[in-house]
């Protein structure tokens, strides 16, 4: 892949997927908040703070639901299966602009650290840390809460990070600037201009307690520059005081 800098184009044609996933998932549920589905990734804290959007749809799901979805894309809206690297259901839709890609994880499946054996991100932690908000088009849907969605950001850049430095990376430029995308999203949601100063401390440093390693991920942060330049509403220094000031209220 080309190193990920996508067009407005491309996130216009990511969310209108988005938009019509949301709308297949009310059909068949009155109650979205039932549906046992939940938005992560860009989209997610775009719904925080729609500072850029996404590429990629990524939704957390049961098994069924997630059998349902794909055979909608692919009946429907012209999508197809797609194997990516550490994740067996992808579906794909190429466009004139690129690729629109839909990644699908279960509630059953352990989401596991990349170099660590015995530790693994329990999706468990959504059930009673999710909210209903609104996505770009006026759509509700079920994403992580702001702590939530924080961790599994720095997840991300935790495995991202290993696989580029231990050449495990299928695509180490694509995967560079999706790391830079990580953590411009960190501070999207962190931003005290832009809802940050709603983050609960509390729940945040129960969260981070059960992998206190992803503090390590949350410093880079502000020790790179191209998160901050990628979003671009932080100054360097602004984001160290920022993210120092967290780390100290969480001990």
């Amino acid at each position: 892949m080309p190193q990920y800098e996508p067009t407005q184009r491309i996130i216009a044609l990511s969310l209108e997927e988005l938009n019509e996933i949301i709308r297949y998932l009310h059909e068949k549920n009155d109650n979205l908040k039932d549906s046992n589905t939940v938005l992560i990734g860009g989209w997610a804290v775009d719904s925080y703070n729609p500072w850029f959007g996404s590429i990629d749809i990524d939704l957390i799901t049961s098994s069924k639901i997630r059998k349902s979805i794909m055979f909608h894309l692919r009946e429907n809206r012209d999508f197809k299966p797609y194997r990516l690297p550490g994740i067996s259901t992808s579906v794909q839709k190429m466009t004139d602009a690129g690729p629109v890609i839909i990644d699908f994880a279960t509630w059953q499946k352990p989401f596991l650290f990349e170099g660590i054996d015995d530790d693994y991100l329990d999706f468990r932690i959504l059930k009673k840390n999710t909210e209903m908000r609104t996505i770009r088009g006026g759509i509700e849907m079920t994403v992580p809460t702001r702590e939530a969605l924080i961790i599994l950001k720095l997840k991300a850049i935790w495995d991202r990070q290993y696989r580029i430095d231990n050449l495990l990376s299928h695509d180490p430029l694509w995967e560079s600037g999706k790391l830079i995308k990580d953590r411009a999203d960190v501070l999207a949601l962190l931003d005290p201009g832009h809802g940050g100063r709603e983050l609960d401390i509390y729940v945040f440093a129960e969260l981070l307690k059960k992998h206190s390693f992803l503090e390590q991920s949350l410093r880079t942060v502000y020790e790179t520059n191209e998160g901050i330049e990628k979003y671009g509403r932080l100054s360097q220094n602004d984001s160290e005081t920022l993210i120092k000031q967290l780390l100290s209220l969480v001990k």
